[in-house]
């Protein structure tokens, strides 16, 4: 089940609750336009397409609450559907920010949103390094790559990278 979990702002204060999350749950996702008219604000969006502070706090809401709840944050909707450089853009900044997926407004969304989820050739192939030297040292909390320090965080996020990898069949 994905919950859109922001789109009042009663949701939107509430959001926290899905920390303990229902059991069915397993992703929360978030909505600017309806969230904007329930606000009565003219736009969610600054003129350069990003999104203002309030609309900005609903979306790291959104993600803190299902990384809180360890179920997936999928990003909310680009609803300019001809825009694909700034489809790009929210894409790039969702992924970088935690979140697994984005909701597609348009069939035409789809590729790009599946390609920006999917792991890289290149950050599997790191992701390998890092899980090999934990493993070569089990029981250290800190080991290095390349001369830079790696540590549990590095190991964790190798070991959601290589999961999405092998969930989407890149081995």
């Amino acid at each position: 089940m994905l919950v859109i979990a922001t789109e009042t702002p009663r949701a939107l204060l509430t959001v926290h609750e899905y920390a303990a999350p229902p059991p069915r749950l397993a992703a929360l996702t978030w909505g600017a336009e309806d969230l904007s008219v329930a606000l009565g604000a003219r736009a969610p969006r600054e003129p350069d397409g990003t999104f203002t502070f309030t609309f900005r706090l609903a979306r790291s809401a959104c993600l803190i609450a299902a990384a809180a709840a360890g179920i997936q944050a999928i990003d909310g909707v680009y609803a300019d559907f001809a825009d694909a450089a700034g489809l790009g853009r929210e894409l790039a900044d969702a992924r970088r920010d935690g979140f697994t997926g984005k909701l597609a407004i348009h069939p035409g969304q789809i590729e790009a949103i599946n390609a920006a989820f999917t792991p890289t050739e290149a950050e599997v192939a790191y992701a390998r390094r890092v899980v090999a030297a934990f493993a070569t040292s089990p029981d250290v909390g800190v080991t290095s790559i390349d001369g830079r320090m790696i540590d549990r965080p590095h190991l964790l996020h190798a070991q959601r990278v290589l999961a999405a990898a092998e969930h989407l069949g890149r081995k």
